[in-house]
């Protein structure tokens, strides 16, 4: 490291929150021959490269395309990030930055839509670009409007929850995670989730061995196995009545030999789990309340072991 190369890299990164590639590009690189030994400039480039086509994939598309071509982008990207060295963090600091300013621009450019179901999207959207830049109450703030436009989107209540997990308010980031993982676990994209809150518990059921899809089934369970979603609501009659119905279908789909067990299970477990936090709640008979754990046994000996402990 030398003082023309940190010079050339402030000045790269300026240029690059801007969400500008192809300059810091050249310029990195006509520095890179004498500053070989420089990983932050191989990093830097490497990242820059990536995203030097973004201008002329923007170019012609609607500006809600351009918002959607960017997340995407960011979710390749992901790839790159994880070969970051220590001392790259206030790169990627300025990958994001850049990224996200510009999503969040084109995005609010669109927000004129009228359809209420597009304009929620959008919102969620540009709650979600808020949150990635580290405005926490601007982005709640638009993820609430999306919301009450159109409720119950389980990955639209996991950005809630981040957001309050960012804030500090646990209680209120812990239910809105475990109610969206009950709405429906395998339509939550974690790569926009980044609070340590969730990060932990994603790191844990990885670390159990589960992967792709199942391990979105698996992480309300772990949630509850390891504490984290451990508070509690009161469930309205309607929704007893559906998470009961619920229950018998996927006990039914259990026995059937060519269901796909990898999702099913974890899925059912979850099931118990909120049915028996009913039971807890109403004070209901035990007898409800062991029948439930007995199913759940049987079903999965080590989870049942894990819970009842």
């Amino acid at each position: 490291m030398s003082i023309q190369s940190d010079k050339a890299l402030e000045e790269a990164l300026k240029l690059i929150e801007s969400c500008t590639f192809r300059q810091p590009l050249e310029l990195l690189k006509d520095i890179l021959p004498g500053e070989l030994g420089d990983k932050r400039l191989v990093f830097a480039i490497k990242c820059c490269d990536f995203w030097a086509k973004t201008d002329d994939s923007l170019s012609e598309t609607s500006c809600f395309e351009q918002g959607e071509w960017l997340l995407n982008q960011w979710k390749k990207f992901q790839m790159i990030l994880e070969f970051a060295e220590p001392d790259c963090d206030k790169i990627i600091y300025s990958f994001k930055k850049g990224i996200f300013s510009k999503a969040l621009e084109v995005y609010s450019k669109a927000n004129d839509e009228k359809d209420p179901k597009f304009k929620s999207e959008i919102l969620r959207k540009t709650g979600l670009c808020y949150k990635k830049l580290g405005s926490y109450e601007m982005g709640l703030r638009f993820l609430t409007e999306a919301n009450a436009m159109v409720p119950g989107q389980a990955q639209l209540i996991a950005e809630m929850a981040d957001c309050y997990a960012f804030y500090g308010e646990t209680k209120n980031a812990k239910m809105l995670f475990k109610e969206a993982f009950y709405m429906d676990a395998r339509k939550i994209d974690l790569t926009f989730l980044d609070s340590p809150l969730i990060r932990v518990l994603i790191e844990k059921v990885e670390d159990a061995g589960h992967t792709g899809q199942a391990l979105l089934e698996w992480i309300p369970v772990y949630g509850v196995i390891l504490g984290i979603f451990n508070v509690k609501r009161q469930l309205k009659s309607q929704e007893v009545l559906r998470l009961k119905q619920e229950i018998y279908s996927k006990e039914g789909e259990m026995k059937d030999s060519s269901s796909n067990k990898d999702f099913l299970k974890p899925h059912l477990i979850n099931l118990y789990f909120w049915l028996i936090d009913y039971y807890v709640l109403e004070k209901d008979s035990v007898s409800n309340i062991k029948e439930i754990l007995l199913k759940l046994k049987l079903l999965d000996p080590e989870i049942h072991k894990l819970y009842v402990k």
